[in-house]
């Protein structure tokens, strides 16, 4: 404890003249030594004070697992054996840094497992998030010369003439990067800390966490997982502390107070001091090859325009959390006991995120992307993309005067909020405002009460937000600057992207990607066609009629609509029925289970039929993806915008690795191992969409970047700009999937194709120009028109960039030295056609092609 008692003693008193690059750095540096400083004055204040009623769980569980280290470590220095996998690595750091290290990772990951899921996280992640933690806090103190000295401790355990170059030799084994990989050191430090953390962590001589062990599905598919959560000791506490009580630890990946380091490769960028990497999750090193080679520019710079956007704390809606957190208020949509501990730890990390927050006036979010290259911010208690309650938290920082047009999209925006149901033209969204809107300013006036838009709305506390923003515009006028983002979704993105690669009429009138004079719903069309189905069947005397009679009484666009929106990512029929057992309208029924199974079927059937095109498309894809990944070769695409997409599921390797007091199971990615041909046919759509998703974004980000806007608010298919903006943003997108979306044939340049419809339909439709007639290209590509228009596209942009770009999936088999397998397949008979230059263009890979 001394230690830190005397860490920077003016830290304090300068912190408000330091610049914030300078305060940004103590941030990311010194997060866990300025958490040890908390502790220390903290645990000096209450012997000083002996504030009996005040018991600081945090407080005392750390002293009681720092001294645990502490024993542990002195151990390791006195023993002559050998030491274990995760002796030395138990060294390099303090016990005061190691056990805040592991209790904040604890808190905040079960927090975060049990707000999500409800159920506390498994023991194999946080095992190597606090390893990997740990490495990032000695990397942080080698930078800056206050590295504990590894050498200097061992040599003291031997005596010997060569003691010292031995100890030099652990010591620099101790900081080997390729050591710490290849033998999964993470996972042994973290299962030791975790290890001390369940033993010494106690308050009043009670234990502050457990292991617990679930059951997880039936059968063969049975599984135990291990899992870690808190005793009703810490969650009685927690439940008795204001936020502040819980800023000892905050998580170590926080918002930032300066711009991000704008990302210009895959190892630079986001935090200005906190090594991190371009993708969320480390790629395989023959797809890393190939992403250090590719022309990621386009890419980087849509993330970096992301994460440039600065934010601010909506005070108003944090007060008026807290104060309906603090009054017990039923208003965070909380179902279950569990689901009520998860949410309640949540919101206190919230809040204290909001108090350090708050006082800074803006802050940013470092963002990184996925191997499908879909963005997404590093802080995750609130973000762009966190639940509506998260996002009501957060608001633009520069405002920008409302306008007409800003009034206008604020209030589409408000009626979205509430919105629930069958889709609704932007007239009658318009019209709902006008009609409900001294009730909507009556709400703004006074939200915490009893009121129908806590039931009824979709995502009330947003639409508290847009209430208050739309109350000040009544009081101040098309000059009130406003800070709120307004989001344009896609409908069903997954089928709207199908159905425009495949040029489907019936699949793009229903997805909103035709001009139509209001707006279609595909989960209602799906829902209609389950209901015409059912009736058919309740008034035969099949085996069914029982259960169709009880569907037809509950069926909506409700059940429809999650098997709908997920069919075109792969799910599988056991997951959609899964999720309809786990709905309110089919547990009321007589036979809940029976119905669900014979619902799943049957939407199963329906749902082809409105988009019939893009189940065509969903069916080859997978058809040829399975017969690639049966000559073990993986697929590849470069999307639009740049980025290269690597669809290769090996099959993991399994390594089990005996840690302090566990035997746990981890994955190794290894590409050597066999293709996975499940995953490879499960996977393929839903990366191939996911993938065009991302492009689409990052390509419409970069347009408005260059019409000068600047404030971006993303979440994959829901495009966020400020309200005056979204007409310009509206423009770009539909120009965006324009250039995403297929040619049409070279006999028919001029026919029609589609653009988006986002929340609506569009004012006209986009005609493709007719300076894409290209030499070659348009030769081979002349006779294509449906069911799969876009390869023309493909061929085409092809010639301008000089490269196979677009979605395109490479492998090394040519449609005349393809296997029988490969041209027999139940294909769109076009796609066999020109399969060389088509969207789908599908080839083998060879030995030497690095997949």
């Amino acid at each position: 404890m001394d230690e830190f008692r005397d860490i920077r003693p003016q830290q304090t008193d300068n912190a408000r003249e330091m610049s914030k690059m300078e305060r940004q750095r103590e941030i990311e540096q010194d997060s866990v030594r300025d958490g040890c400083v908390r502790w220390c004055q903290n645990i000096e204040y209450q012997q000083a004070t002996d504030t009996g009623p005040y018991r600081n769980l945090l407080g005392i569980s750390l002293m009681s697992l720092a001294d645990g280290i502490r024993v542990t470590q002195d151990s390791l220095l006195s023993m002559k054996a050998k030491l274990p996998a995760w002796g030395l690595w138990l060294l390099w750091l303090s016990p005061e840094q190691m056990a805040l290290i592991t209790i904040g990772t604890l808190f905040n990951m079960i927090a975060q497992s049990e707000f999500d899921t409800c159920l506390p996280p498994r023991i194999t992640p946080v095992t190597r998030e606090i390893g990997e933690l740990c490495l990032v806090e000695r990397v942080s103190d080698l930078e800056k010369q206050r590295a504990v000295d590894i050498a200097k401790l061992l040599l003291g355990r031997n005596r010997s003439r060569n003691a010292a170059k031995r100890a030099a030799e652990w010591a620099a084994l101790v900081d080997d990067k390729e050591d710490w990989v290849n033998n999964s050191r993470a996972e042994h430090l973290g299962g030791k800390l975790i290890a001390l953390a369940l033993r010494y962590a106690v308050f009043d001589g009670k234990p502050i966490f457990e292991e617990r062990e679930n059951r997880e599905g039936s059968g063969k598919n049975l599984k135990k997982m291990l899992r870690i959560g808190l005793t009703e000791v810490a969650e009685t506490w927690i439940g008795e502390q204001t936020p502040e009580a819980l800023d000892l630890f905050r998580p170590i990946y926080v918002p930032m107070i300066v711009e991000p380091c704008p990302w210009t490769s895959l190892s630079k960028g986001g935090y200005w001091h906190i090594p991190m990497t371009f993708f969320k999750r480390q790629t395989g090193k023959r797809a890393q090859k190939r992403l250090e080679k590719a022309d990621l520019s386009l890419v980087h710079a849509a993330v970096n325009a992301m994460q440039n956007t600065p934010f601010r704390i909506n005070e108003v809606v944090d007060r008026l959390q807290r104060e309906a957190w603090a009054a017990g208020l039923p208003f965070f949509e909380i179902t279950s006991e569990k689901q009520r501990k998860g949410t309640q730890k949540t919101m206190l990390f919230r809040f204290a995120e909001s108090a350090r927050l708050s006082p800074e006036g803006k802050f940013y979010f470092p963002w990184q992307v996925d191997h499908r290259g879909r963005a997404y911010p590093v802080p995750q208690l609130m973000n762009p993309q966190s639940d509506h309650i998260g996002r009501a938290r957060i608001e633009f920082a520069d405002g920008k005067p409302l306008g007409e047009r800003g009034a206008y999209w604020r209030q589409i925006h408000l009626a979205n909020c509430f919105w629930k149901g069958k889709k609704a033209s932007f007239k009658t969204l318009f019209a709902w405002v006008r009609e409900n809107e001294a009730e909507i300013l009556d709400f703004a006036a006074n939200p915490l009460r009893l009121h129908r838009f806590w039931t009824q709305a979709d995502q009330p506390w947003l639409l508290i937000a847009a209430c208050l923003e739309w109350k000040r515009f009544k009081e101040e006028g098309p000059e009130m600057i406003s800070h709120l983002p307004i989001s344009m979704d896609g409908s069903c993105n997954g089928y709207q992207h199908l159905s425009a690669m495949g040029l489907d009429p019936i699949g793009g009138r229903a997805t909103n990607l035709m001009t139509l004079g209001h707006p279609e719903d595909i989960y209602q069309w799906v829902s209609d066609l389950v209901c015409g189905r059912l009736k058919i069947d309740a008034a035969s005397n099949g085996p069914n009629a029982e259960l169709a009679r009880q569907l037809l009484a509950i069926m909506g666009r409700d059940l429809a609509k999650n098997a709908t929106m997920t069919i075109p990512y792969g799910v599988t029929l056991r997951r959609i029925y899964t999720e309809l057992c786990k709905k309110g309208a089919i547990q009321g029924l007589k036979d809940a289970e029976k119905c669900a199974m014979h619902l799943t079927k049957l939407l199963v059937e329906c749902i082809p039929e409105v988009a019939v095109e893009a189940g065509r498309i969903m069916k080859w894809l997978r058809e040829v993806a399975e017969i690639i990944a049966r000559e073990n070769r993986g697929m590849m695409w470069i999307t639009p915008i740049g980025f290269v997409v690597i669809h290769e599921n090996r099959e993991p390797k399994d390594v089990r690795l005996a840690t302090a007091d566990h035997r746990i199971k981890i994955y190794r990615d290894d590409d050597k191992r066999k293709i996975d041909v499940r995953k490879q046919v499960d996977g393929i759509v839903a990366h191939l969409v996911h993938s065009m998703d991302a492009a689409h974004m990052m390509l419409t980000i970069n347009r408005l970047y260059a019409a000068g806007i600047r404030h971006f608010a993303m979440v994959h298919d829901s495009y966020g700009v400020h309200a005056c903006d979204v007409d310009l943003l509206n423009r770009k997108t539909r120009y965006r999937t324009w250039f995403l979306s297929p040619a049409p044939s070279a006999d028919s340049l001029e026919t029609p194709i589609f653009g988006v419809g986002i929340c609506g339909s569009l004012p006209r439709v986009v005609r493709m120009p007719t300076h894409w007639r290209l030499g070659r290209e348009r030769t081979r590509s002349s006779h294509l028109g449906r069911p799969m228009g876009c390869i023309s596209y493909l061929a085409q942009h092809a010639a301008q960039r000089n490269t196979i770009s677009g979605l395109l999936i490479r492998t090394v088999l040519t449609r005349s030295n393809s296997p029988p397998m490969m041209r027999n397949t139940s294909s769109p008979a076009i796609l066999r056609r020109v399969l060389p230059f088509s969207i789908c263009q599908i080839k083998q890979e060879n030995e030497n092609s690095g997949l």
